[in-house]
């Protein structure tokens, strides 16, 4: 009987342990699935906001430099509306600035006038006078208006054939009449430009076709158009070369539907079909509007160290199976079963305090992502959204204290050919150089900022007095004017600052300004300041 009892007894321990060991290892599982599905959980909202910046820097990219090429064209149509006697020499100075380097994916800009079958003779003999002796309208079918361009400015070298007819292709000529009727700046459906449909095929690429309408100031009568082929591809690359950073690949479609003709890809990585992260972003430019889809690729996710998951997984099971020989153990020797506790719990310690520092990696990656995309990487100011999220806080702040700030741009003189010259990586050590000083040229609350390229803002806040900022923008034009010893011959480069003073205006209106008084101070002679009005 004792036999039996014993029996019993063990066979009711051996049950007793094997069940702890089962339910050991069950919970074990569970709790490894759940916390492998937490950090996945932490990785895709990660991920997601990832995309969400770069969706949002992106399409803010592509609206703000087509509202740039708006400008533009607006500020040559008012140019050119303003000369009653408009000529070649006259359209070559008013369009004498513009250049690829400033428009990019830009092939040029032309005059166009309208003119039916019976004007020809009359229109062509009135534009040759006027500077282009040889000009030959070449009008393209009959009964209908036709659009000749008469001036053009190249920026690829390959100049638009004067005297061609914009009207026969049906993209341009909508573009043309939306423009006339509207009275405002227009952008054509994708076609391939006329003067590309020459080049192989292979080298073709939809482009758009941005329009202006021209008018005289003295009458208000129309007078023509100011036209810009934009090739598609160009501009997309351009326009994100320092925005997608390689991590997204991104289409430029026609339409906003999501079902629109795609008109340019750019892509640095391998896409990762991931539905929850891809991002669709419609933007409206010129009447028209456009839809900016974004894709991850595998920088983007491995920048995410998306492996945490299936790592903290794996370690949950190998820690399950280690605690279940634990159990085991315990339950067959139970003269080591503290022993075996202290071990179990030294090792569960140990887990915890893996995860927490895994955690922390993953908290540090965030700030430092967060950090990144709110700097610019090669001279640690502040970049174009910060700055801009700044001026908007001064706005608010100053206004209650009835205070004034000032925000100045900046644009290098010179600094192409220091790059051509001396090369990029001298190139990159006068922008680290000019940080420097630009920093030195302000208080230290006053914030400097990197907009891209040769183009850096300043934003000096609580102004004692509103003539101080003339003061900071003239040291700040004549320290940038000092060499800067990089290389042999040292380089030697100067500024354009453009300043606009805080008033009635929104953060939009005061960089509006400050951009016009920098290309004012550029017009002028370059190696100034102005102050707009």
């Amino acid at each position: 009987m004792r036999a039996d009892a014993g029996d019993r007894a063990r066979r009711r321990r051996r049950w007793a342990g094997a069940a702890l060991v089962a339910a050991v290892v069950l919970a074990g599982f569970g709790l490894s699935g759940g916390g492998a599905a937490a950090v996945h959980r932490v990785e895709q909202r990660y991920a997601a906001q990832t995309m969400d910046r770069y969706t949002e820097d992106v399409s803010t990219a592509v609206t703000e430099r087509v509202e740039r090429y708006s400008d533009t064209l607006m500020d040559l149509a008012a140019s050119i509306g303003a000369q009653p006697n408009l000529t070649a020499a006259d359209f070559a100075a008013s369009s004498s600035g513009l250049n690829w380097e400033r428009l990019p994916g830009a092939s040029g800009v032309a005059f166009a006038v309208p003119g039916t079958d019976s004007e020809v003779p009359g229109i062509q003999r009135y534009w040759r006078e006027r500077g282009v002796p040889t000009l030959t309208l070449d009008p393209v079918g009959a009964g209908a208006e036709h659009a000749f361009v008469v001036f053009s400015r190249p920026f690829d070298g390959v100049a638009a054939v004067a005297g061609r007819d914009l009207a026969q292709a049906p993209e341009p000529a909508e573009a043309l009449r939306v423009a006339r009727d509207s009275g405002e700046f227009a952008v054509s459906r994708a076609y391939v430009l006329l003067k590309d449909r020459q080049l192989p095929p292979a080298q073709q690429q939809l482009s758009f076709t941005l329009v202006v309408p021209v008018h005289n100031h003295a009458d208000g009568r129309f007078r023509g158009w100011v036209v810009m082929g934009l090739r598609g591809g160009d501009f997309l690359n351009e326009t994100l070369l320092s925005h997608a950073r390689g991590a997204v690949r991104v289409l430029l479609t026609e339409g906003g539907t999501g079902t629109g003709r795609v008109v340019a890809s750019v892509s640095a990585g391998q896409e990762i079909t991931d539905d929850p992260l891809n991002r669709r972003q419609v933007v409206t430019v010129g009447q028209r509007h456009w839809e900016l889809a974004l894709y991850p690729t595998d920088r983007l996710l491995n920048g995410a160290d998306r492996r945490m998951a299936a790592l903290t997984l794996g370690a949950g099971l190998v820690i399950t199976l280690l605690l279940g020989a634990l159990v085991a153990i315990l339950a067959g020797a139970r003269n080591r079963a503290m022993t075996q506790v202290d071990e179990a719990t030294a090792a569960l310690r140990e887990d915890i305090e893996r995860r927490q520092e895994t955690e922390a990696r993953l908290r540090e990656r965030e700030h430092e992502l967060q950090r990144l995309a709110f700097h610019d990487p090669l001279t640690g100011l502040a970049n174009r959204v910060l700055f801009y999220e700044r001026v908007q806080h001064a706005l608010l702040t100053h206004a209650r204290e009835r205070r004034t700030f000032a925000v100045l741009f900046v644009d290098l003189d010179g600094f192409k050919q220091v790059n051509d010259g001396l090369g990029h990586a001298a190139g990159d050590a006068v922008l680290r150089e000019v940080a420097i000083r630009l920093r030195n040229c302000v208080r230290a609350s006053d914030t400097v900022a990197r907009f891209g390229g040769d183009e850096f803002a300043i934003m000096a806040e609580q102004l004692a007095d509103p003539t101080d900022v003339q003061v900071t923008a003239n040291r700040i034009v004549k320290a940038l004017e000092q060499p800067f010893h990089v290389g042999e011959p040292p380089a030697l480069i100067s500024a354009s600052v453009g300043v606009a003073l805080s008033g009635a205006g929104d953060a939009d209106a005061i960089l509006k300004d400050a951009d016009e008084a920098m290309y004012l101070a550029k017009t002028a002679g370059k190696n100034r300041f102005v102050l707009a009005e």
